[in-house]
């Protein structure tokens, strides 16, 4: 069961993106936070105390929604430096869906998975 609301909304079609490897259901112009919120995701990382965190403010204010999100390498960077790719940090709140985006939980030293 997922929080998203269905009842008289009309949308286009939806699209796929990965969090954590896990294929997640979108629609264009949701945010990523949106998107895990109505798939019944709502911890995405753990803090250095290992406390689940998730999206708080939903506005780019407070940095709890941050996520890592592959990206393409920067200009003159060697790729051999980045075995898994180049990911930067993002806020989940701030950044929409897309088709083939991958986004991945960005921990804490030391702390779990999320999903664990």
């Amino acid at each position: 069961m997922g929080f998203r609301v269905n009842s008289g909304t009309t949308r286009p079609e939806p699209i796929t993106f990965k969090f954590n490897g896990a294929a997640i259901e979108a629609y264009p112009g949701e945010t990523v936070a949106a998107a895990l919120i109505a798939s019944d995701i709502r911890a995405f990382r753990r803090d250095l105390g290992g406390r689940l965190r998730g999206p708080y403010c939903n506005m780019g204010t407070c940095f709890d929604c941050v996520l890592e999100m592959r990206a393409e390498e920067p200009a003159g960077a060697e790729s051999a430096r980045h075995p898994e790719g180049f990911w930067r940090t993002v806020r989940a709140c701030l950044t929409q869906v897309r088709v083939g985006l991958e986004v991945r939980s960005r921990e804490a030293p030391g702390s779990k998975d999320p999903g664990t």
